[in-house]
């Protein structure tokens, strides 16, 4: 949707972009003042080169240093023919940190030219854009990576230290830097320090590095900050690294930053040509940026803070951002998918332009590597374009005057669509042939432990862009109510007309509408740009402000449906709870704020007093065996005894008065005395001087004891045999009954109600007789040991003459045969 506005926008506004072309800043022009970080210069047959491109034929000079000493001759270019100067990197290069130093490149032409410059050296290489003098900004944050020294040439080989560049485009330029680093030469990180340079003047800050230190960010200059008094060129990355750290290989990176006010809002992360996956940072330029990534979490970030992610080579991406980022694209170190590259390429780093900087042509250099007398080097083999465009622009895509046949892939969102195209080493163009639209393009190369990858389609246009929020489609800003909306038109600009009457760069919004302005330059570039400014007002109310109750209580707030997320917290800031609704049971103050489907809040709160009361504990024996007095107690915890142990503050009562009657009571102990045997519930009442009232029952039993007594009497029928076991003890209807009758043989059932039992004799010593008896908690035993009873019968036998038998005769008075059971035993054992 912000490709279509901006499209919109030209064809609405074309009278007034004919009149304000120094509104367009792109990469082409006739004045360049720029420069090289250092790079690997320790290396034999290192160089740096330029190439300059026009899409007519023209002339260019190229001078170094303030004092601008011609190089070379005056250069003739023919149209759409690159051409390729190399210059000692001695004259160019600039080395060590914070220095001044007279190595600044100037470049002027005839027309308008694309100038490109490589940074070479064995194994190690990248390229950059380079900006013309009407492209340069006065404001910068630093893009580099993580320093990863090579421990075996920790002094001067790879990995030593990330890197920025200042290059003057006039005399008298003051530039404020503040690193986010320790510098090389100490500065502290955070800390501000400025310098003064004149035109031709350079000045490199590198990192402090810590050999065997591996802290996350230690040397990385990513996030320094440049401010200028005048245009500078500014350009950041590494000597050497590895991306990520700790996989093989190091590489140079190299490119030029663009000003803050050409960042953008949004943008496509598409995939490197034989790459699994590349990395990203994404920079913010103000406070409170928030993006947007396809299948991400929407992240949200501060001025000078970046985001890192990983995005694979089948999963592009689509960015928004509510305010202008900067993204740069890593490609990784070859090992990180050797498989998946075929150990070809090593880390570059490519500055991403937003959908609204596209280019409508371009003409850029596949860079072939050096021929060298070394057969073990290989050098850049494969090269690669990405081209990014309009879904319905594939068709007017040229690339060296053909359509591109190569197939084209939807990115998210539908609007835009990218293709990876193998090309020739060399000169190469691409181009729309549809005048009212454009591109965006990178080139990038591998080979072995080598590669290179630039921008060449994009522009770097003054843009006026109030911004949007990416909750919304179009121009819209999100407003919470009660917020604050700050409104930038931009430093670049020098007047300022908004339709709420004021004059100035920023506005301060606190409603709902249409906001505008009317901007101009100095120089002739008028912009204008406008936004609404949507207010979310969401709205919770609790129920009560203020309440008391005594304990134990429980509240339940409820706060409105319909909301994204809600937060309970206390008056301590802890966080409660992340429900609708809750249930408050403590002293506090208790707050709820919601959060609508915009991230914009609403709150309440409510003052909750819970008095204490005392938890009550009887002391005191609940069961009264055999005596109709008592004495009970009551421990109170959990809060002053002075709330409720007060005169008048406790009240002793019960559920049958007629019968109990209380003694001697006092707010914690009493005498109890009752008439009858039977169940008591004593009750205990409070009231503390907050007026909280508590009352808890103390139940007691007074119980007649049993007593265990019992007697045996002959058995008339049985005798010698049993005796008769009788219980004349007491005992309530419902008490139990445990007999212990050891080894004694029961010849009735035993009747528990009528306490009778039989209990049968030996002729040996008698056993023990016990008796236990629970009455209801009552107990009483005895214990008994009763004469062994004597047998009352006789045994006769005649023998049969003649026979070897023996019939024998059982004779008794009390009993008959069939009463009896008989067991016979002989001497010799037979029965």
């Amino acid at each position: 949707m912000r490709f279509l506005a901006f499209i919109m926008c030209i064809g609405l506004a074309s009278e007034l972009f004919s009149q304000t072309d120094f509104c367009r800043k792109s990469t082409e022009g006739t004045d360049f003042w720029f420069g090289f970080m250092e790079s690997r210069n320790y290396q034999e047959n290192h160089f740096i080169e330029i190439t300059v491109t026009a899409k007519e034929s023209t002339t260019f000079q190229i001078f170094i240093g303030p004092d601008e000493t011609p190089f070379g001759e005056t250069y003739t270019l023919n149209e759409n023919v690159p051409l390729q100067v190399e210059i000692p990197w001695e004259l160019a290069e600039a080395t060590g940190s914070e220095e001044i130093q007279d190595k600044g490149i100037h470049l002027v032409s005839e027309k308008p030219v694309n100038v490109y410059a490589l940074n070479w050296s064995q194994n190690s290489a990248d390229v950059a854009v380079i900006f013309p003098v009407g492209s340069l900004g006065t404001e910068y944050f630093a893009m580099c990576y993580y320093p990863d020294i090579d421990l075996v040439n920790p002094e001067t080989g790879n990995g030593r230290n990330s890197e920025f560049l200042i290059v003057a485009s006039e005399n008298e330029t003051v530039v404020e830097i503040t690193p986010s680093r320790v510098t090389d030469k100490k500065v502290p990180k955070d800390s501000t320090f400025s310098v003064v340079l004149n035109k031709g003047q350079v000045y490199q800050v590198q990192s402090q590095n810590i050999v065997g230190s591996h802290l996350e960010g230690q040397g990385d200059l990513t996030g320094s900050y440049i401010s200028a008094s005048k245009p500078v060129a500014f350009y950041s990355g590494s000597l050497s690294t590895r991306i990520p750290t700790g996989q093989c290989c190091w590489d140079h990176l190299f490119e030029q930053i663009p000003p803050i006010h050409s960042w953008g809002l949004e943008y496509y992360l598409t995939p490197l040509k034989t790459r699994q996956q590349d990395r990203y940072r994404i920079m913010a330029a103000q406070n409170n940026t928030t993006l947007l990534i396809t299948g991400r979490t929407p992240v949200t970030l501060q001025r000078g803070e970046f985001e890192e992610l990983v995005v694979y080579h089948n999963d592009p991406k689509r960015l928004l951002a509510d305010k202008p980022v900067m993204v740069t694209q890593f490609s990784q170190s070859r090992d990180v998918d050797n498989d998946f590259t075929g150990g070809d390429g090593d880390p570059f780093m490519i500055i991403l332009s937003p959908v609204n900087q596209s280019k409508n042509e371009a003409t850029f250099v596949a860079y072939r590597s050096p021929e060298l007398n070394n057969g073990d080097y290989e050098g850049i083999t494969k090269y690669f374009v990405n081209i990014i465009t309009p879904t319905d622009e594939i068709e007017n895509i040229r690339l060296n005057e053909e359509p591109v046949e190569t197939e084209f892939q939807t990115l998210p969102g539908n609007l835009y669509s990218f293709s990876q195209i193998q090309i020739d080493a060399g000169t190469n163009q691409i181009k729309n042939i549809n005048e009212d639209a454009g591109f965006l393009a990178y080139a990038y190369g591998f080979g072995g432990v080598e590669s290179f990858g630039y921008g060449v389609g994009f522009n770097l246009d003054l843009t006026l862009d109030l911004g949007e929020s990416i909750e919304f489609l179009g121009d819209t800003l999100l407003l919470c109510l009660g917020d604050t909306l700050v409104l930038d038109a931009g430093y670049y600009f020098d007047t300022f007309q908004w339709n709420s009457g004021e004059t100035t760069q920023t506005i301060k919004v606190f409603d709902e509408g249409w906001k505008s302005v009317e901007t101009t330059t100095y120089d002739g570039c008028e912009l204008e740009d406008s936004v609404y400014i949507f207010l979310s007002h969401p709205t919770v109310q609790l129920d009560l402000e203020y309440l008391e109750e005594c304990m134990p209580f429980e509240l339940e707030l409820k706060a409105d449906h319909g909301y994204q997320n809600y937060l309970w917290k206390n008056e301590m800031g802890d966080t409660l709870s992340t429900a609708q609704n809750f249930t408050a049971n403590k002293t506090g103050n208790y707050s709820i704020t919601v959060f609508d489907q915009y991230k914009c809040t609403a709150s309440d709160s409510m003052e909750l007093i819970i008095f204490p009361v005392p938890e009550i504990e009887f002391l005191g024996s609940s069961q009264i065996c055999g005596e109709k007095t008592a004495s009970i107690s009551v421990l109170a915890t959990g809060t002053p005894d002075s709330i409720w142990n007060y005169e008048g503050g406790v009240e002793w009562r019960t559920n049958k008065p007629a019968v109990l009657s209380f003694r001697n009571k006092t707010n914690t102990t009493a005498e109890i005395e009752v008439n009858t045997w039977g169940d008591y519930e004593v009750y205990f009442h409070l009231k503390t001087t907050d007026g909280c009232e508590k009352t808890d029952t103390f139940f007691i039993r007074f119980h007649p004891n049993p007593t265990a007594d019992f007697i045996l009497d002959n058995d008339e029928k049985c005798e010698g045999y049993s005796q008769i076991l009788t219980f004349t003890g007491t005992a309530t209807d419902s008490a139990s009954f445990y007999w212990d009758l050891s080894g004694c043989h029961f010849l009735d059932t035993m009747d528990w109600q009528n306490y009778l039992v039989s209990v049968g004799a030996f002729l040996e010593d008698p056993p023990v007789i016990s008796l236990f008896i629970d009455d209801n908690g009552c107990f009483s035993d005895t214990v008994f040991k009763p004469v062994g009873a004597k047998p009352n019968f006789t045994i006769d036998a005649d023998k049969q003459q003649g026979c070897d038998e023996l019939e024998v005769y059982f004779t008794s008075q009390l009993l008959t045969p069939d009463e009896v059971n008989f067991e016979w035993e002989f001497d010799d054992g037979q029965i």
